[in-house]
């Protein structure tokens, strides 16, 4: 009769532990396509982004993607400050 109880023990730690590693798996699995898919997502958005068109700076000659810039409504700029110390040199 003890070697019955025991059997059926052994066969119940057995079971939770095999439900609790396939858990485990499922759970690292489930995360593992999430980050594949955000990874996607982040190279989908920068290949976009690096697909823009490009522009100059008229300051200083640096190249940046257009979302990036500023514009005065004339020329683009890399910078605020850019923007304002070529309206400040031009002015006169």
């Amino acid at each position: 009769m003890r070697a019955v109880v025991f059997l059926l023990l052994v066969v119940l730690v057995f079971l939770i532990v095999r439900f609790t590693l396939n858990r485990i798996i499922a759970i690292r699995e489930q995360q593992n396509r999430e980050n594949q898919a955000g990874n996607e997502n982040q190279n989908n958005s920068s290949q976009s982004s690096a697909n823009g068109e490009m522009v100059r700076c008229a300051q200083c000659g640096v190249h940046l993607p257009q979302s990036e810039a500023y514009y005065d409504g004339k020329d683009t700029f890399c910078s605020e400050g850019h923007m304002k110390a070529y309206h400040h040199e031009h002015q006169s």
